[in-house]
């Protein structure tokens, strides 16, 4: 006798295959069991693929669209103020300080981030969105985020120091002109100046990027301090290498297409990029405290 229990329809997929379309948001990701992290908070990061690079970009267009007066009045802010800075510098007679200035704009990245995760969490929560609450998002965690910047300006000065030494390392004796700079750029000793600062220059992204990807998104949503926030980014990336190489690539191509035009561009790859951290952020960390623990927000999280 045929048992027709355990048959299934030619043509058609047993009921517990899923469809492609039957799951559009990320899954939880499960810790394993048994790990010893040197923080509680790394618990909370899960792993994301190269795949998820692009949902991130679309989440953050989508962020875009829906509040461009705000998101694009935002950065508006930060470009006129470095304009400002840049003629500042060119009538103070300081015009070496511009080009520094400028690719330093890669090293402040996070900290310009932070109205753009307060947009991105307000029109996820239904919450009114205003520029106001976007330029005083660090309200939420003055001390943590107040030690970040500080941290980055410090930084930013080490760069400035730094780009002033391999520029008398290159060219001994003189004075750091844009003239002589523009003259000496196709030379043996420009090739060596430019090869040198974009090793420099890389290793100091690198290293803000690795500290700053995930920290000031977490200071804002959770609530959380600063050294926790900068240990847990940092595993975040490691942890997640492939995607997040792919993500800093990007990062760097649209924020130099920004530059390169004039700051225009910077209108709306700066908005672009930080919404889509925020969704970067929101997925990677996306895990649960130990059980027990409290989240800043005051919720239980539950073990797995």
């Amino acid at each position: 006798m045929k048992n027709e229990e355990n048959t299934t329809p030619i043509g058609e997929p047993p009921a517990s295959t899923p469809q492609p379309h039957e799951s559009q948001t990320p899954q939880p990701h499960h810790r394993p069991q048994n790990v010893i992290f040197l923080i509680k908070e790394m618990a909370l990061v899960g792993e994301v693929g190269t795949e998820d690079v692009w949902k991130w970009l679309a989440a953050g267009w989508r962020d875009l669209k829906a509040n461009t007066a705000v998101s694009v009045s935002y950065a508006a802010l930060f470009i006129i103020i470095g304009l400002i800075l840049s003629f500042g510098f060119y009538f103070l007679g300081w015009p070496y300080l511009i080009l520094p200035g400028l690719t330093g704009f890669l090293l402040i990245g996070p900290a310009v981030g932070i109205g753009f995760y307060e947009i991105s969490r307000r029109h996820a929560a239904g919450e009114k969105v205003s520029l106001w609450a976007t330029v005083t998002a660090a309200r939420y965690n003055k001390l943590g985020i107040f030690g970040f910047g500080i941290a980055l300006a410090f930084v930013f000065q080490i760069w400035i120091r730094i780009s002033f030494t391999v520029f008398a390392l290159n060219f001994p004796g003189v004075m750091p002109d844009w003239g002589i700079i523009l003259m000496r750029s196709l030379s043996m000793e420009g090739v060596y100046f430019g090869i040198s600062m974009a090793v420099v220059g890389a290793v100091f992204a690198t290293c803000i990027f690795f500290v700053g990807a995930f920290s000031m998104p977490m200071m804002i949503d959770r609530n959380s301090v600063l050294l926790p926030s900068i240990i847990t980014s940092a595993y975040a990336v490691a942890h997640n290498r492939n995607a997040m190489i792919l993500w800093a690539m990007i990062i760097v191509i649209f924020i130099g297409i920004g530059l390169a035009t004039a700051g225009i561009g910077l209108i709306f790859t700066l908005p672009l990029i930080g919404h889509a951290t925020w969704h970067a952020y929101k997925q990677v960390m996306s895990g649960d405290l130990p059980e027990g623990e409290f989240h800043p927000t005051g919720t239980i999280a539950t073990a797995e």
